[in-house]
């Protein structure tokens, strides 16, 4: 393992470049440098000034920065540099991405498809929930990237629908999730058969767990690590991708609290532990007429598109959901991140707070609804990372301006039309008609 280090602790790479004369001093296409032109412009972020060289190299690498700071775009534009001029086989991809979840497989691939667009490669999106079937006929056309969750690649591989023989890339998005105890065999099985492959790794957080894990699988795994300013922060965790601030909040009742507290979120995010919790809250925050959808990784694709875009476009101010909407989904506009309940690890609590203030935007509130005997836990966690700790006491003299400060005043709902009363003339009941049948004629 090599880790370059520069300019500070933890950053690596060199100074902030325009990101197209990067790319040309890399020896990228011009038809590359376009259509990423077309996805951004300007100068390149830290990660990107550190990873992209090795990307397009092709060396074994693992980019651990921020949410939103473009770890996205490092390894699209190294795929689609290796991949470029040449074809691809029906049923043999070029290339491998892998996600943890559906939606940011979706999310790479549209990414990827822009890009690729510079090449000319295809892209293809494989995950659950929806038949087999379908994406064997969509192999049959050559693909040169294949997009999926862990699961269902490894189910294309395993009954020879997707061969590994061409595969040149495999990109690990999220890795410390990926190498985790949900999807670690999969992932070990999908390293294994791409193992001459470059391999193309980012995540918000990674201890040297996850680095070791890797480095077994390629020895000459080059780090780069963009690590949180905060001085406090400790070197295992890559902790850029939080907010600076938590709000804990401690609360006998932390349901409650977080349908009284949904009143004054224009677009937030309310992060609950479990999957059965996710249905209860939202009808609760639904009753009192702030619009709400909710979604867990038991919903359909379709459902869970579909909450999503409620969100997004505003047709609802609150999105209750697992950690299925903590990995790296691009909401633009999150004002709040709620965790009702402390979140699982650390990790969680990093990605989920970075769901708000991710790319240009600013930053919005981050709370956490805890009972009194979790405030010291959930505190700890967030100091971890180097995150501030505001506790507020609802029940205090100064709690409602405090909490007007933080989180502003309640907004005010849409006036409900007024449903007009039944007609007081009562009709009479149509009378069903009793079918007889026809007497017949005496000839």
């Amino acid at each position: 393992m090599e880790r370059r280090s520069y300019g500070g602790s933890g950053l690596t790479g060199s100074a902030h470049r325009d990101l197209g004369r990067l790319l040309a001093g890399l020896g990228v296409a011009v038809p590359i440098r376009h259509a990423v032109s077309t996805v951004v412009d300007g100068p390149a972020s830290p990660i990107q000034t550190a990873a992209l060289e090795d990307a397009v190299a092709g060396r074994d690498l693992l980019a651990v920065a921020p949410t939103g700071s473009g770890k996205t775009l490092v390894f699209a534009i190294g795929v689609a540099h290796r991949l470029a001029g040449a074809p691809s086989l029906p049923d043999r991809p070029r290339a491998i991405v892998v996600a943890p979840t559906r939606e940011l497989a979706v999310q790479n691939a549209e990414v990827l498809a822009e890009v690729g667009a510079g090449a000319g490669l295809r892209v293809a999106t494989f995950v659950g929930g929806q038949p087999l079937s379908k994406d064997r006929r969509t192999l049959v056309a050559p693909v040169d990237i294949a997009v999926g969750t862990p699961g269902r690649l490894t189910d294309l591989i395993r009954t020879g629908a997707l061969s590994t023989a061409d595969v040149s890339v495999l990109v690990l998005d999220e890795a410390d999730h990926l190498m985790g105890l949900s999807f670690g065999e999969q992932t070990a099985a999908l390293l294994a058969e791409c193992g001459d492959a470059a391999l193309l790794s980012t995540t918000a957080t990674a201890d040297t767990d996850v680095e070791d894990a890797l480095r077994r699988r390629r020895p000459g795994l080059r780090i780069h690590r963009v690590d949180s300013p905060v001085d406090s922060a400790p070197p295992t965790v890559a902790a850029a991708g939080a907010p600076r601030r938590l709000v804990v909040v401690s609360a006998p009742d932390p349901d409650l609290y977080a349908i009284a507290l949904a009143a004054r979120c224009r677009r937030a995010l309310f992060f609950v532990p479990r999957r059965d919790a996710v249905e209860q809250l939202r009808a609760s925050i639904a009753a009192t007429g702030v619009t709400a959808a909710g979604v867990a990784g038991s919903a359909s694709p379709t459902r869970r598109a579909g909450a999503f875009a409620d969100l997004a476009s505003g047709t609802v101010r609150v999105l209750v959901s697992t950690d299925l909407a903590g990995r790296g989904l691009d909401l633009d506009g999150i004002g709040h991140v709620i965790h009702v309940g402390p979140p699982h690890s650390v990790q969680d609590l990093v990605h989920r707070s970075g769901r708000t203030g991710r790319g240009d935007d600013a930053a919005g509130v981050v709370a956490a609804i805890v009972r009194p005997s979790e405030v010291a836990r959930i505190s700890a966690l967030a100091r971890e990372v180097g995150m501030t700790v505001d506790l507020v006491d609802p029940t205090g003299p100064r709690a409602a301006p405090l909490l007007d400060e933080l989180f502003g005043p309640e907004i005010a709902l849409p006036r409900r039309r007024r449903e007009s009363a039944p007609s007081a003339r009562s009709r009479r009941p149509a009378q069903s008609r009793v079918h007889r049948p026809k007497k017949k004629r005496r000839s």
